[in-house]
């Protein structure tokens, strides 16, 4: 492949960033809203995990404008729209199939007008973000591209069990495939940075916020 500019390589990592970021926190949130019907504030932690600024008035407030207002930066959809506008910016680079599976994902959450049934709504925008992994995975042939993109997404994945506290298990696991995919990749990245979050990954005791640090530094 030719040279990829610095411009379109953000592109593609936070191409990877934004969709994983979609599809790991409806995941969450659904587990997040199951929580809820016992305990209301649980929405609260939810967003303290994430850092999300708590502007919401009560759980019925959360779950509406954390799902589709997007004039609010931390809902699923403006985090979604982040995705496509780079997808749109890739079109040539991934082609017009593998984005169109981005866009019905958009097009279902911006749909969503019933809150009584929009569990299902959700699971269909699921549904498309994992068939646009699948055609990327099928139908883009520049290996490059394809490993800066997944590169993003597992930065963003490990980034996201690293802030919600995930257990040990699933940590390393994420560590181990964001490892994997530095090394596929043509992108330097910060050796001293990937060590310590190594050690930290693999001690008795993760110091989360430190790791935290150490993965939005890496590149």
């Amino acid at each position: 492949m030719g040279i990829i500019s610095l411009e379109r390589v953000d592109n593609l990592i936070w191409l990877g960033r934004y969709s994983e970021r979609v599809y790991l926190t409806i995941k969450e949130f659904f587990h997040c809203y199951d929580d809820m019907l016992d305990d209301p504030s649980t929405y609260q932690t939810y967003c303290r995990n994430l850092q999300i600024p708590m502007i919401y008035n009560d759980p019925i407030d959360f779950v509406e404008r954390y799902v589709s207002d997007e004039t609010v930066p931390d809902s699923l959809l403006a985090n979604l729209y982040r995705a496509y506008d780079n997808c749109i910016v890739l079109r040539n680079e991934i082609g017009t199939e593998t984005m169109t599976y981005l866009e019905l994902a958009l097009n279902e959450l911006k749909s969503i007008k019933d809150f009584d049934s929009f569990l299902l709504d959700l699971q269909l925008v699921i549904d498309h973000i994992l068939a646009f992994w699948a055609c990327l995975s099928e139908n883009v042939e520049d290996y490059d591209v394809r490993d800066i993109i997944k590169l993003g997404q597992r930065q963003e994945r490990l980034d996201m069990y690293l802030r919600l506290r995930k257990g040990k298990k699933d940590v390393v696991k994420a560590f181990n495939s964001l490892e994997h995919r530095l090394h596929k990749t043509i992108l330097p990245f910060d050796f001293s940075k990937m060590d310590l979050l190594k050690k930290e990954v693999f001690s008795d005791s993760i110091h989360y916020a430190e790791c935290i640090q150490c993965v939005e530094g890496l590149l």
